[in-house]
């Protein structure tokens, strides 16, 4: 194998601590890769972000090499014990029984104070986990007493392994995992942790322990591509604990040329990165549209609706369609389900479940206001959008899915569920509803916008579509390279996404 005068040094070194740093398409995996065929009588953990990128490092990584998820981890050595009450999120309605009340947006505030704890590296339910905007004044912080002792009740029933009424997540015994301060050196030599820039606190924790019990530990990642945030993640590339890595970065990309490169450093630019990526792909074109005649492409959105809207849309036009995920992954049947519930074709209603806890679609609403629970919202707006004959159009969508991408002409995504793919040619969709120069953006939800257009545009082989906001981005670039927009700082509203 070739290494480049980048991969080589972080795959010969010697440090027991490295962090890499590694732009998109720059070949992290390969890196990786080759830094364990250099330690043949290592014992190597490569700790993947999620179960398809454990699928698909099995397939690449040498013998000496075990890949799994903190999840894979945690279930064998605690989840075991709650697989008869597993569930794979807690919902408003099983929150509210749990803790006995009706006040919705309480019930809410109570889950994200529950999930705030659990992503974090802290040891108990604290009002530090309580949502920001609940803790703006003396007497919202008053309150904020009551909520987490509902946290912690409902946190003790999740953990009661007899108590079946209350579930347990699997990010609940990821959390009981993490508490142990598990141990893995009599298994392992050496801990790669991937997509660091994504692990929550907690995972980031026990990587930190590894270190700290003389395991060698690689941390590799790319702060720009940092998307799941608001599921609790922080860059662990950041953490104090790695102040003292031996620090290696990975700039040239081969997935892209020249063109594409560009465009990813023009966003990054704004970000103040001093680095450049380089394209050394095969040439790229950056369009408006795509071309005509293509074979295949792959359009990118912001949403899921986005994504089910653009379906429709192909659909309608015969396009063979590849769900990136699985078509399933998508909720189609329980928007069916949803919508029928919403005109009272009680029997067409597959997940029973939903009929016990919400026996009018006026109540679904009213909780969903209440609680202003974005997937709740984000169903209902798809539902009533395409009230008159959604079951039909999804019917449709069925049929036009293929489960070999092979076989599609077109490849649907979001953003994020495409992250570590690339196609030969992309499009970006307009549903990303963002605005790079509003002075009234949050630097924070900022940043993730940027970042999810960063690593949209970088998925591109070839030829790559932009959107409106890319647009924007280009053109203040130029504007500002050229003199002929001021290059002035960046405004702000604010920093935080809740201050």
């Amino acid at each position: 194998m070739n290494y480049t005068h980048e991969q080589l040094p972080a795959i010969n070194s010697l440090a027991r601590l490295v962090k890499l740093v590694a732009f998109a398409g720059t070949g992290k995996t390969t890196t990786l890769i080759g830094y364990a065929l250099a330690r043949p009588q290592s014992r190597i953990l490569y700790l993947c972000y999620n179960k398809s990128v454990e699928q698909a490092a099995k397939q690449r990584f040498p013998n000496n090499v075990v890949c799994k998820t903190s999840h894979g981890l945690a279930f064998g050595a605690v989840g075991t014990r709650y697989k008869h009450k597993l569930t794979q999120n807690l919902r408003l309605i099983d929150a509210a029984k749990a803790i006995n009340s009706q006040n919705w947006d309480l019930v809410r505030t109570v889950l994200e104070t529950l999930n705030n704890y659990l992503a974090s590296a802290d040891a108990g339910i604290e009002l530090d986990h309580c949502p920001p905007e609940k803790m703006k004044n003396e007497r919202m912080r008053r309150a904020a007493a009551g909520v987490v002792a509902a946290a912690r009740l409902l946190w003790a029933r999740m953990q009661d392994v007899e108590d079946r009424a209350v579930g347990m997540t699997h990010d609940g015994y990821l959390k009981l995992w993490a508490l142990s301060r598990p141990n893995l050196r009599s298994r392992f030599d050496i801990v790669l942790g991937d997509e660091a820039q994504d692990i929550n606190p907690v995972v980031a924790g026990v990587l930190a322990d590894q270190a700290s019990y003389g395991l060698g530990v690689v941390v590799c990642g790319d702060g720009h591509q940092m998307l799941y945030r608001f599921r609790g993640a922080v860059d662990a590339l950041n953490a104090s604990w790695l102040n003292r890595a031996e620090v290696h970065y990975l700039t040239q990309s081969f997935r892209f040329g020249s063109a594409v490169a560009h465009v990813g450093n023009m966003i990054l630019s704004f970000k103040g990165e001093q680095r450049q990526l380089v394209g050394l792909g095969l040439a790229t074109r950056v369009t408006k549209k795509l071309p005509e005649g293509l074979d295949h492409r792959a359009i990118l959105c912001r949403t899921v609706v986005g994504v089910i809207e653009s379906a429709l849309r192909l659909a309608d036009q015969g396009e063979k369609i590849f769900w990136v995920g699985g078509i399933d992954g998508y909720n189609l049947q329980a928007l069916e389900d949803l919508h029928a519930l919403s005109i009272g074709q009680y029997d067409r209603v597959k997940g029973k479940k939903l009929l016990q806890e919400y026996p009018q679609y006026t109540f679904y609403k009213e909780v969903a206001s209440d609680s202003q629970d974005p997937e709740m919202l984000r169903s209902i707006q798809i539902v009533e959008q395409y009230a008159k004959d959604l079951p039909a159009l999804f019917a449709k969508l069925r049929l036009n899915a293929v489960a070999d991408e092979l076989e599609a002409s077109v490849t649907l995504s979001t953003a994020h569920r495409a992250k570590g793919l690339e196609w030969d040619a992309v499009q970006l969709a307009e549903d990303f509803s963002f605005e790079p120069f509003n002075p009234n953006n949050v630097r924070e939800a900022w940043e993730d916008e940027m970042n999810l257009l960063y690593v949209a545009c970088t998925r591109a082989m070839q030829v790559l579509a932009v959107n409106a906001p890319v647009l924007a981005i280009m053109a203040e670039f130029v504007g500002r390279r050229d003199g002929v927009r001021p290059a002035t700082p960046l405004v702000f509203k604010q920093d935080r996404l809740a201050a």
